[in-house]
């Protein structure tokens, strides 16, 4: 697939005297992931929030040939969905019940509601979970729950089919899962990449973007250096632009992927 479903034109974010983001052009199309790489402070986070906040940017963010303001938040809430870094939830519900706080968008009933949740528990290697307190859960484990709250929140039926033109932005949520769930999670996404769902997610680690997205972005203070094929974007020069460390890039032996190396 290949229609672009969310674009970024001269985006800019500017708060408390502070450039975030600094005119960026980006596209995401259907059925693609899209890696935003950079080092901590590039804007990365930033880029993601001016899609939620849509009052708080200046340039345009089109979401499906619209423009991102002009969904109430119940239509935008069916076709685009968010994971920050931190997802902050006090209260003592289990962890079917938080996944089903994703299904609040639609009315497709208590029935379809609990078919989508058994299969996302199933998914996200967290049904033996489902029944327990989700503040008693480790940080891993409150990730899972996360995650699949937000993908509940993107499919239309038990059938697990997803809005065509839907957008998923992720803000490093592998970043307390285990080597295992990292994997795991990052081939899921692509299944559901495969079905349609658009995906831009923020990663640190560069070898895994390769592995997975079809695009890359890299930014560096709020300035998006390259953006292409994972090919094109983790090469040798532009990490040493980016993050001003050198490395060696090889072709993994069983994908030919770029493989970043790095010289301690």
């Amino acid at each position: 697939m290949s229609d672009t479903v969310l674009r970024f034109e001269s985006v800019s974010l500017h708060r408390d005297g502070q450039s975030l983001v600094k005119d960026v052009d980006l596209r995401l199309a259907a059925g693609q992931m899209l890696a935003v790489l950079g080092p901590n402070g590039a804007g990365k986070t930033s880029l993601l929030n001016c899609v939620n906040n849509v009052s708080d940017y200046s340039g345009k963010i089109l979401l499906q040939d619209r423009s991102v303001a002009g969904f109430s938040p119940q239509q935008r809430a069916k076709i685009l969905a968010m994971l920050p870094q931190q997802s902050v939830l006090n209260f003592p519900f289990s962890v079917r019940e938080v996944i089903m706080l994703g299904r609040f968008p639609h009315k497709t009933g208590f029935t379809v509601d609990t078919a989508i949740t058994d299969k996302l528990l199933t998914m996200m290697q967290l049904t033996t979970l489902a029944g327990r307190c989700y503040t008693s859960l480790s940080g891993g484990e409150q990730q899972r729950t996360q995650l699949a709250r937000v993908l509940s929140q993107l499919i239309l039926d038990a059938d697990m089919s997803i809005s065509s033109g839907s957008v998923l932005l992720l803000d490093e949520p592998v970043s307390s899962l285990d080597l295992s769930h990292q994997s795991s999670l990052m081939i899921l996404l692509k299944e559901f990449c495969a079905a349609g769902l658009a995906v831009a997610v923020v990663l640190h680690d560069l070898n895994l973007a390769a592995a997975y997205a079809d695009q890359c972005a890299l930014l560096k203070e709020g300035q998006l250096l390259v953006a292409g094929s994972p090919d094109d974007v983790i090469t040798a020069a532009s990490i040493r632009h980016a993050y001003g460390i050198e490395v060696d890039i090889l072709a993994h032996p069983k994908t030919a992927k770029p493989l970043v190396i790095r010289e301690f």
